[in-house]
């Protein structure tokens, strides 16, 4: 809190004496002329020649002319609210506004602030009134204050005195500076100091200091004269002490010396520095203390070269421990020297053994991976092997042969006549159109086989390329061909969900049109064969509902440069703390599955220079897989 010195209490009361006059000459001979009564009297006088001159015009019979003028006078006059031109038995002549509701009759036929009328004669007689209703301003409390100008005045008088007298006190109190009153000999005296030597009087106020504590202060001696010497930033610099009472108070207080008190006292430029205070209270004959002669001794170097001697002192006490540390570590560094190196020579051939184990060991890993991964995708390839071969024995199974050996045997035992079994017989009529049927039965079944047959081709082809691949993982040769992309997710589907009407589930396909790209094309196809049979294992492990499968191809958004395959599903959907685990060799959330599906086709999609991607709304809703791979067309690669 700011503390109010004798100046500013001076200048305070300098101020209020000057208003109080102010007032005084207000109330005594009226210095403030009066604004309400000057615009009273310049309502009246303009009522009074309004009266005259609609009077005039009433008599000429000319109301229309009044009635313009008094509309003129309110829209340029906005405090005007209603005016009235009435006859002496209170018949209106003219008026604006709503007049006989605003309008209040005044006490005593008398004109007030607000309500003005003037009475109108005709000789000796009164003819008529002019009555005008003005807009009352009620302005008051903080409004008020702000706007009536007597108000303003003072205000500005105060704080323009205030700051006036506060300049002119400051400076008459230099000129009464007590300190002029020590004799030049004793202030030259004071001034050859070391210490900083400061009287005070009762109030802790400066009233003597020499040029020693000014320049330890880093302020002027006019500055530092008059001012609170505790409102200096002074710090205890004992630690244990928990509130700072200043030695001089305590020395005015008790009547009793103060000695060898330490002080900080931190200055803005420098850091603290640290004092060694001395206080003896002055006196006089009647034992009242009048002040307080206060000695201040500047310890900061003297402190700061202690503090130095003790760290070096410490350093080097530190310095003698770690040495005799050392050479006892030394004596047991040198005892176990012998044992060590056994030891390392020991640990050296273990290490060269166990290397040796690590590479076989990892050897097996590499081919272990290696078999899991082809096992695997081949195990893909080889479902639907099985669903082709299947369809075949089917096919194969079908009773056309049987009949056509039974119409053979027909025809041998009818060979005499058999131009009359044809014709006649009703077995030998049927068995032309029957024979149409089967033909058309035996054309079906031999396309079905060599679809199949084809089928079981490619399928066999794509084996063949899982091992080759696998087994070349580690060349830097990569085979690239032109592929469609339709044609490859079309063939992923037939080989991992070759009857997706067996499981329940709808396929919904949406293509755009993507150009023809150069890419490796089994590594693609076996990528999305994995999507695919995780997708179809997803919804089949999820029974219950009515499944889709949906298919997308088109370019990447998010990677420029690239075609995106979507596979979604409906199935059990996946936890959000496995996502980041999906693609792990060995992670699986299946009861049946081992974890090598989805991670080698994370591997294939980094070879190829794609990525593959998971996102799920959790368990239960759905999963959907994405393969981003570059587009390069065939003219680039070309």
């Amino acid at each position: 809190m700011m503390r109010m010195t004798p100046l500013m209490w001076v200048s305070i009361g300098l101020v209020s004496l000057t208003v109080s006059v102010m007032l005084a000459g207000d109330s005594l001979v009226d210095l403030v002329p009066n604004q309400d009564r000057q615009v009273f009297e310049f309502r009246r006088n303009l009522a009074e020649s309004l009266a005259v001159q609609y009077s005039a015009l009433a008599e000429r019979e000319q109301i229309e002319t009044v009635k313009f003028a008094m509309e003129m006078l309110a829209k340029r006059n906005s405090d005007i609210l209603s005016l009235a031109l009435l006859l002496k038995s209170g018949t209106v002549v003219a008026q604006i506004g709503d007049h006989a509701r605003v309008w209040v009759q005044p006490p005593g036929e008398e004109s007030t602030f607000d309500f003005i009328q003037v009475p109108i004669f005709s000789g000796d007689e009164q003819w008529g009134v002019l009555q005008i209703t003005f807009r009352q301003t009620n302005v008051a409390g903080l409004q008020w204050f702000l706007t009536n100008p007597w108000v303003r005045f003072l205000g500005f008088v105060s704080i323009a005195g205030f700051v006036g007298y506060l300049f002119f006190m400051k400076r008459t109190l230099r000129q009464l500076d007590p300190s002029r009153i020590i004799p030049t000999r004793v202030k030259a005296a004071l001034d050859a100091l070391t210490q900083g030597v400061v009287m005070i009087d009762t109030s802790g106020n400066i009233v003597l200091v020499n040029d020693a504590f000014c320049q330890a202060a880093g302020k002027s001696v006019t500055s530092l004269i008059g001012s609170d010497l505790s409102t200096l930033l002074w710090t205890s610099a004992d630690s244990t002490a928990t509130m700072l009472v200043h030695p001089w108070t305590a020395a005015i207080m008790n009547k009793q010396p103060q000695a060898d008190r330490p002080l900080l006292l931190d200055l803005p430029e420098g850091g603290p520095r640290k004092f060694i205070v001395n206080t003896v209270p002055i006196m006089d004959d009647a034992s009242t203390v009048r002040g307080a002669l206060v000695s201040f001794h500047d310890v900061t170097e003297l402190d700061q070269a202690n503090s130095q001697l003790r760290d070096a002192n410490s350093e080097l006490e530190l310095s003698r421990a770690q040495i005799l540390q050392k050479n006892q570590e030394l004596e047991t560094t040198n005892t176990s020297l012998h044992v060590e190196v056994t030891e390392r020579k020991k640990a050296q051939a273990e290490r060269e053994e166990l290397y040796q184990q690590l590479m076989q060991a990892s050897r097996q890993a590499g081919m272990a991976d290696v078999a899991s991964t082809v096992l695997h995708n081949v195990g893909n390839v080889l479902n639907s092997i099985n669903v082709s071969t299947e369809t075949l024995l089917k096919t194969l199974k079908k009773p056309m042969v049987g009949d056509v050996c039974r119409i053979a045997s027909m025809f041998h035992e009818h060979q005499d006549n058999l131009q009359t079994f044809l014709t006649q017989d009703p077995k030998g009529k049927q068995i032309p159109s029957y024979l149409g049927l089967v033909a058309e039965s035996l054309s079906g079944s031999h396309q079905t086989i060599q679809s199949e047959l084809d089928a079981l081709m490619k399928k066999v082809d794509h084996i063949k390329q899982v091992i080759v691949s696998q087994q070349d993982i580690a060349h830097a040769g990569k085979v690239r061909e032109a592929t469609a992309v339709e044609d490859l997710m079309e063939q992923a589907l037939m080989l991992g969900m070759p009857e997706p009407e067996k499981y329940g589930i709808r396929v919904v396909r949406e293509y755009a049109s993507v150009p023809t790209i150069m890419t490796e094309r089994h590594q693609i196809l076996q990528i999305l064969v994995n999507m695919i049979t995780n997708a179809k294992n997803a919804m089949v492990e999820y029974p219950g509902n009515s499944h889709c499968l949906t298919l997308r191809i088109g370019l990447s958004d998010d990677r420029k440069g690239s075609v995106r395959f979507e596979v979604t599903d409906t199935g059990g959907g996946i936890k959000a703390e496995n996502l980041p685990r999906l693609f792990t060799q060995g992670f699986t959330t299946r009861k049946a599955g081992h974890g090598f599906g989805l991670h080698s086709a994370a591997i294939s999609a980094r070879n190829v220079g794609g990525a593959i991607q998971v996102q799920s709304a959790g368990e239960g809703r759905g999963a959907s897989f994405t393969l981003d791979v570059p587009l390069t067309l065939v003219e680039a690669a070309a």
